[in-house]
């Protein structure tokens, strides 16, 4: 239709409110909030200790980062110290809906991962890295755009904020670089991360078109992104100093206008362009790892992804991920006779902990709708009784927890036994079968392994991993080596080197001359079994060059917290709290015709509420003006979409004005089941006719994993009703998806809308009512009655519609990256549906068919960032009341 444009625009931007990743959960404690300077630091009551010494750092850290990166932040920057309701090891930084960063309470999960002392700092360190990279506006016109329109965009290719096109190789790379000279230690202190690395580029990966993508590959972006770009990028500053380095995004930033000269920005920040750069890095660390021993032996399994080894005295236990795509198997090694099972299931990726004889993962995942939770996680995805907010590492044989209390380990692990605080602990722990533990304690440069509360061994370092203890109480623990990660012994305060292997991960004992080591290679995470060895040898203390510069955490203020005492004074009112975010401006012109769409956006930090005016003027020259609020505060969710139209062509046809209300309550969320119970009502500006008001009744039980390219289980009910006017029309939806073997997917689904409306045909063509059958998804128009039938051209109303339908999909892994072009090939997918049709109008004359769809979906990663699925189909029906048989449509997103 004539007004698609527009109306395209308004429902982009509702579903960006619908659909945007929460920051907090709905029903979430009381925060507060403390200003100092340009920020402002948002937290809770239990969180005020924590706040109190993010704000105590706050300006010796942005002195820092000014000088760094040569920019001042344009904007307030928001801190917030997420509420334990939502307890994930995770943070983000972004420049919407302003200049914020969140923090999240569940870094012991991923404990051993960043070996830094402390999760918050390491946090602070990296998101506000991400904070300057991304507010940063090099050129007079995009700060004089930002003064008037902020954070928002106008009149592309112009862009106010340009580095929101660069690449997530740089950005994260870069953050990493910068959270990892504070004295905090950092992921550059890894020997597991630098194996990784050396065997990225000794085998040829690390080029320009690989890392400066979204890559569906071994490492995965997860690691390319943050590891390869994090160690290319200290490469740079250890040539070329940190601020030449970090200069490189103001010199992006120039870019106003189609910021994609990443070549450009590289020479004139460092002197030379990326591609070379990136080149000699990868051949300086290619060279280096000719040297590297790998760990060798009869391969007992492999995974695409890293989970960490459970083990207990009889068997030894962990999650493995062959293909990335399917379920995952948990892997069981019996110790006394190394036979093996494996037992694929809805596992949650994480270590596996045995108790009571079953086997649960820790990890984090909604137990209500309105909590996250880390625990212990059955094969169901449901949390273990007792152990909400702790993550266990064990049990003693009096069947006590062993365990890190989350909520109070926001920056360091603290250590439980039982409900007895035990210790301040800075790696997983060990307990061996006489119930001692075994852990490692960071101060300062100087890590230190404990047995109990007693000291066994020190050395320089911020990475190391206990692993096991044999029978005579040797400890074996996995270190840095000179070229990567590998495993090491101590017996009465002498240490010695166990493995020649240089890629060890992580390792477990199967008796006490034989180990199982969990290794990296350039295409997998792969288990090998192998003789332990005694050799003189220490953990290599890996040094990096700012450690004798002035900025260096120990030696300046960048890591020291000023005392600040805060209260709860201040409380956070999150409408009140609202601040203007930014103004979207576009232009479009066609033949005699010319649109135009201006959005105002508002929202508080924590994204509680948000709002927006707008005024657009579509392809029909009808110019309509309005406001949206969205509330998701609280477990009833709310928008509210309310227009008036001011001028028009065809105001005979059009309503005056009208809103648009939708609401959501998710009653049920734990595991992977879910239970939401939703209603919208619908005033279509441009006709006076159709209002549906509707409530939808969704019950599903959905899965994926990591980088499949579609739902690996889904099983979906929806009911349905809606008062159209003065009609009552009603239905239900049901869709089945399971994956199955080589990337095949099959699909059943089935729908059903009837009306009691008891009219003409021609009534209901006149006034469209009754069950609307279209070539358009139901979301256009929010009413769950509709019919989708791809083979139409034109909508039609009847009295009932129906159809069953299957489906088949293949995806074919066929990938071509580039750099300099714009369009790069990620994977691929052919499938095919059959759909029988059931229609019957209100004539009661009954229209049965069949269609089917051949179709193709092409994953494409466009300007190396954005990964966007365009589907080419080919429909063909047997309708007797259609003329066309045969029809070809494009569509972006996926179909399947």
């Amino acid at each position: 239709m004539i007004y698609l444009k527009l109306l395209a625009v308004l429902l982009i931007t509702w579903s960006g409110f619908l659909y945007a990743t929460d920051t907090v959960v709905a029903h979430d404690k009381a925060y507060f909030k403390f200003k100092k300077e340009n920020v402002e630091v948002i937290y809770t009551q239990d969180n005020l200790p924590f706040a109190e010494h993010v704000v105590g750092m706050q300006t010796a850290l942005h002195k820092h980062y000014e000088k760094f990166f040569g920019w001042k932040l344009d904007e307030t920057l928001y801190v917030g110290l997420i509420s334990t309701n939502k307890q994930i090891a995770n943070g983000f930084s972004s420049q919407w809906s302003s200049n914020r960063q969140m923090n999240y309470v569940g870094g012991t999960q991923m404990i051993d991962y960043f070996s830094s002392t402390s999760w918050l700092n390491t946090l602070l360190y990296h998101e506000t890295a991400h904070n300057y990279q991304g507010n940063m506006k090099g050129h007079n016109i995009s700060r004089t755009l930002h003064s008037v329109f902020g954070n928002g965009s106008f009149i592309f290719p112009f862009f106010i904020v340009p580095n929101i096109m660069e690449n997530s190789f740089m950005l994260e790379g870069n953050a990493v670089l910068n959270e990892s000279w504070h004295g905090n230690g950092g992921r550059l202190y890894s020997g597991r991360f630098k194996a990784e690395t050396l065997l990225q580029a000794k085998a040829g990966n690390i080029k320009a078109s690989d890392v400066y993508n979204v890559k569906l590959a071994f490492p995965y972006t997860g690691n390319i992104w943050y590891i390869q770009g994090g160690f290319y990028n200290l490469y740079l500053a250890e040539l070329y100093g940190m601020e030449k380095v970090n200069s490189y995004f103001k010199y992006y930033s120039k870019d106003f206008w189609w910021p994609q000269f990443t070549d450009e920005s590289m020479k004139s920040a460092v002197g030379i362009d990326f591609e070379t750069s990136l080149e000699q890095f990868s051949n300086e660390y290619a060279k280096m790892a000719e040297g590297m021993v790998l760990a060798e032996g009869e391969k007992i399994a492999s995974s695409q992804f890293f989970y960490s080894l459970g083990n207990n005295k009889d068997e030894i236990f962990f999650i493995v991920h062959k293909d990335g795509v399917t379920k995952p198997e948990l892997l069981i090694i019996d110790k006394a006779t190394f036979g093996q099972k494996k037992i694929g299931d809805s596992w949650l990726s994480g270590k596996v902990i045995k108790a009571d004889g079953i086997y649960y993962t820790q990890g984090s995942k909604n137990v209500s709708p309105i909590r996250i939770y880390q625990g212990l996680f059955d094969n169901e995805g449901f949390i273990k009784e007792g152990t909400a907010s702790k993550m266990v590492q064990g049990y003693l044989s009096d069947l006590k927890e062993v365990y890190f209390d989350v909520a109070s380990s926001y920056s360091q692990a603290q250590l439980y036994v039982g409900k007895e605080f035990y210790a301040q602990v800075n790696s997983s722990v060990i307990i061996d079968t006489q119930d001692n533990l075994y852990y490692f304690v960071q101060n300062g440069k100087t890590r230190t392994l404990y047995k109990n509360k007693t000291p066994l061994y020190s050395y320089k370092g911020y990475y190391g991993i206990v692993s096991d203890v044999d029978s005579k109480g040797r400890v074996y623990f996995v270190a840095n080596s000179q070229l990567g990660s590998t495993l090491f012994v101590v017996d009465a305060k002498n240490v010695k080197r166990a493995s020649q292997a240089d890629n060890i991960i992580e390792a477990r004992l199967v008796n006490d001359d034989e180990v199982l080591i969990a290794a990296v290679s350039d295409k997998d995470y792969y288990y090998v079994k192998n003789k332990l060895l005694n050799r003189e040898e220490a953990p290599f203390e890996t040094i990096l060059f700012f450690e004798d510069k002035e900025y260096y955490g120990g030696k300046s203020d960048s890591n020291t917290s000023s005392k600040v005492n805060l209260d709860l004074s201040d409380p956070y009112y999150s409408v009140l709290d609202m601040h203007y975010s930014g103004m979207d401006v576009s232009l479009a012109f066609g033949d005699d015709v010319s649109t135009w769409n201006i959005n105002a956006r508002f929202g508080d930090p924590l994204a509680q509420n948000s709002g927006n005016f707008f005024l657009n003027k579509d392809e029909s020259s009808t110019t309509v003006a309005g406001v949206s609020y969205k509330n998701s505060q609280y477990l009833l969710q709310y928008t509210i979409f309310a227009y008036g139209v001011i001028s028009s062509d065809e105001k005979e046809k059009n309503r005056e004005n009208g809103f648009i209300v939708s609401t959501e309550l998710p009653f049920y969320k734990s595991g992977y089941y879910s239970g939401i119970l939703s209603g919208n009502y619908y005033q279509d500006y441009n006709t006076q006719k159709r209002e549906p008001l509707s409530v939808l009744l969704n019950f599903s039980r959905a899965e994926a994993y990591n980088y499949s390219m579609y739902e690996n289980y889904l099983n979906d009910i929806s009911f349905y009703g809606a008062k159209e006017r003065i009609d009552t029309l009603y239905g239900a939806n049901y869709n089945f998806k399971h994956s199955l073997a080589y990337e095949f997917y099959i699909g059943l689904g089935a729908k059903f809308s009837q009306t009691n409306s008891d009219i003409s045909d021609t009534q209901a063509f006149i006034e469209n009512r009754g069950v609307k059958i279209s070539n358009v998804s139901y979301q256009l128009d929010m009413d769950p009655t509709t019919v989708l039938v791809p083979s139409l051209d034109a909508s039609g109303y009847l009295k009932t519609a129906s159809y069953a339908e299957l489906s088949l999909a293949k995806v074919i892994n066929f990938s071509s990256y580039w750099f300099t072009f714009p369009l790069s090939l990620q994977r691929e997918s052919l499938y095919t549906k059959y759909r029988y049709y059931d229609l019957e109008s209100f004539s009661n004359k009954k229209n049965n068919f069949s269609e089917i769809t051949a179709g193709l979906t092409v994953s494409m990663v466009v300007l190396n960032k954005f990964v966007l699925p365009i589907n080419f189909e080919y429909i063909h029906n047997d309708a007797d009341f259609l003329e066309d048989k045969n029809k070809f449509r494009f569509m972006l997103g996926g179909t399947f």
